[in-house]
């Protein structure tokens, strides 16, 4: 996969946002937009993990991958923006990576293991991903259990 516009991390946020969103589409009740999840999900990050996540938001943002309220100022002031979701062209990207992962399962059928910057590292095993959940969905419920949320 080329991507030339976003880095390493912040295509790793865009995976983070996608399972963060598919998170409150499984009738989560006490958090219905994807912005309180990511609000939730700050409260678990040390200052140099939330310093980056606000600005990969930004860039991602300008980049056109996802929507948000992101500014600048967010940068300055420390503050997570308001996340509306994924655009197309973000979509487009995680489907290329997604297909990636899928075709590495297909062949060897071993752990996934991930470096989310934000987590330290986090593997998924291929028996978690079946047709009840998508590659998105597990990625999501470790992360949920990662972070308490």
């Amino acid at each position: 996969m080329d991507i030339k516009d976003i880095t390493k991390e912040q295509l790793e946020t865009l995976i983070l946002i996608k399972s963060l969103e598919e998170f409150i589409t499984d009738e989560h009740e006490n958090l219905s937009s994807l912005s309180e999840v990511i609000w939730t999900l700050e409260e678990s990050l040390s200052d140099g993990e939330h310093k980056q996540l606000v600005s990969d938001i930004c860039k991602l943002t300008e980049t056109g991958y996802i929507l948000s309220d992101a500014t600048e100022e967010h940068i300055e002031t420390d503050r997570i923006p308001e996340v509306e979701g994924i655009t197309p062209e973000g979509q487009s990207v995680l489907n290329e990576w997604e297909k990636e992962i899928r075709g590495s399962i297909d062949k060897g059928g071993m752990d996934i293991h991930f470096h989310f910057s934000l987590f330290d590292g986090l593997t998924i095993n291929p028996s978690l991903i079946n047709g009840s959940i998508s590659l998105f969905g597990a990625i999501g419920n470790k992360a949920k259990e990662m972070l308490h949320i």
